[in-house]
């Protein structure tokens, strides 16, 4: 049950980091549509992309290869992971559309002739480029968490000002 707890816990922390960045992204792309008249859903795509790269990031973090520069200087571990995660998201990416064109043509040749022909490279390297930042955020608040010690940093960002006061770790608000 503890097991679950967690689970459960870690899930839900890392969707909504990732949901509120995702639904950041998405917003400006909106805000960018806009002015062509383009109408986008965006809080159905930044709930659904939220939950899958929360359980990607986890299932990835728990795979041997993910830690392999864990002994070098932070910053590659940083970048490394994601790269990793950039790249998942590129290959889930393509999938995705792939399996769209192959719904609407029914052959894969022509589906993938037509998710050729139909791809905004630039759009979908510019939401890539975005995606990483996100991801480079986590990692990077991810190795901040354990150089100060395993939920530090969410009290920091999370405890009332009264915890803080008590908790002598914390560094003191000088107000």
């Amino acid at each position: 049950m503890e097991r679950l707890k967690h689970e459960v816990k870690k899930i839900g922390s890392l969707t909504l980091f990732f949901l509120i960045g995702f639904s950041y992204i998405l917003l400006i792309t909106k805000l960018f549509l806009k002015e062509y008249s383009i109408n986008t859903y965006i809080l159905s795509k930044a709930i659904v992309g939220s939950l899958i790269a929360a359980k990607a990031v986890a299932i990835l973090d728990i795979t041997p290869w993910i830690n392999r520069f864990k002994q070098s200087p932070r910053y590659v571990s940083i970048l490394y992971k994601t790269l990793v995660y950039t790249l998942a998201v590129i290959i889930l990416g393509v999938i995705e559309h792939l399996l769209r064109a192959y719904h609407q043509t029914k052959a894969l040749t022509l589906a993938f002739k037509s998710f050729i022909a139909s791809e905004n490279l630039y759009q979908f390297l510019a939401v890539i480029l975005c995606i990483s930042i996100v991801f480079l955020i986590h990692n990077i608040f991810q190795e901040l968490d354990i150089y100060l010690g395993r939920g530090t940093l969410r009290n920091i960002f999370l405890d009332s000002a009264q915890s803080r006061l008590q908790n002598p770790t914390f560094p003191r608000d000088e107000n």
